[in-house]
């Protein structure tokens, strides 16, 4: 098999090195965009109506930052950039589109932190100094796209064929520049509001910080690997622009996340309490049965059988309390009956009785009442007659 067909590395230890760089980014990446999209939810329309613009560019860099190094893996270890010019080309391509993608929803990312961070909402954006400045830079970086777009350089290096990608002068120096004065601008803007004024709320103050330390971080990254571009004239290996481009990535994503790490734990934290409340909590009490609470507060009362409902409580502590009644003894009717023998007396005892409990109706309790009468009637005949034969 041609070698050439292969990216080329200059020994085994840079093949490995490289392919640790890609694998272990797709792992961070789609733990990053997996918490992110769980604690989103955004299983709706409406759910993706109600998402604000920060947190969708923070979704929208780690999907991005996804591609650029899953496509990037494939490209060196699975298609190879010494297979064809096409192949060799397609590596500038992907730095350009996916690159200077990210790095554009991080400069919005962070204007909107800024505009937080100087405003409070007190203005709208459009009325913003500090929002319209920041806006007019990130469009600004529109003109070094293009730059670079035009600028690209995808060639075989003479000797042993090797894919080398990059930026010319045309390009590289001016997405230097770019990047040191927003880095610089992005960094003073954090920066003063943290030294010069005194923060009413402790909670704006940590998202001031926080950004700033991020900015710093995922800035950092940025101009140190142009910086580099810059200095081996714009021209480097395949397999290493884009290991460089995808580490850089991977760099500016884990800071977004871990700006909005506060946000991500509040809202999950927000989700546990909604849950706990629609659940009812159940809880037993000697003596009062099986209540179930819910978070409305509300308790059972007592509901007394005969004396009616009262008025319930301030607290509307409300106890729920079931009684049924049974009569363990015959009804007494008042009725002028002949004096029972003792032989009587004793049957009449012996005699079945089924209780009667409270809900039956009064035409139910009459018949039972008569079938008793009926039978000791009966009982005191066959009594009668019994002593007339003797």
């Amino acid at each position: 098999m041609d070698h050439l067909s292969h990216t080329l590395f200059p020994d085994p230890h840079t093949k490995l090195l490289s392919a640790l760089v890609h694998l272990l980014g797709i792992t961070l990446l789609t733990h990053f965009l997996s918490r992110r999209l769980s604690a989103e939810n955004l299983t709706s329309r409406e759910a993706w109506a109600r998402i604000s613009w920060p947190r969708l560019c923070i979704l929208l860099v780690l999907l991005d930052s996804y591609l650029f190094m899953l496509s990037g893996g494939l490209l060196i270890f699975g298609v190879g950039l010494g297979r064809d010019g096409l192949a060799c080309g397609a590596g500038i391509y992907l730095c350009v589109i996916f690159y200077t993608s990210s790095k554009f929803l991080i400069y919005a990312f962070l204007t909107e932190k800024v505009y937080i961070v100087w405003e409070n909402g007190v203005r709208p954006r459009l009325k913003s100094p500090v929002y319209l400045i920041c806006m007019g830079t990130v469009a600004l970086y529109i003109a070094v796209i293009l730059a670079m777009f035009f600028g690209r350089i995808a060639e075989f290096r003479s000797g042993d064929g090797a894919c080398v990608i990059g930026l010319k002068p045309t390009a590289s120096l001016p997405l230097l520049a770019y990047d040191l004065y927003i880095n610089a601008l992005l960094t003073s803007l954090f920066l003063w509001p943290l030294l010069r004024v005194k923060f009413a709320n402790p909670r704006l103050k940590r998202v001031a910080t926080r950004t700033l330390v991020a900015s710093i971080a995922a800035l950092t990254t940025s101009t140190v690997n142009i910086t580099v571009l810059t200095i081996l004239h714009g021209r480097e290996l395949g397999w290493l622009c884009l290991g460089s481009c995808g580490i850089d990535v991977v760099f500016n994503a884990a800071a977004l996340f871990w700006v909005t790490s506060g946000s991500l734990a509040s809202s999950s934290t927000e989700k546990d309490s909604a849950e706990r409340q629609a659940t009812p909590q159940a809880s037993i009490r000697p003596g009062s049965g099986i209540s179930q609470r819910s978070q409305l507060k509300f308790k059972p009362f007592h509901l007394r059988p005969k004396s009616g409902l009262s008025r319930p409580p301030a607290q509307f502590e409300i106890h729920v309390t079931t009684t049924s009644e049974v009569e363990t003894s015959p009804p007494i009717r008042h009725a002028e009956l002949e004096p029972e023998s003792p032989l009587e007396e004793k049957k009449n005892n012996e005699l079945p009785y089924e209780p009667k409990s409270q809900s039956q109706a009064p035409l139910e309790a009459t018949e039972d009442e008569r079938r008793y009468a009926t039978e000791s009637k009966r009982l005191s005949d066959a009594e009668s007659q019994k002593t007339l034969n003797v």
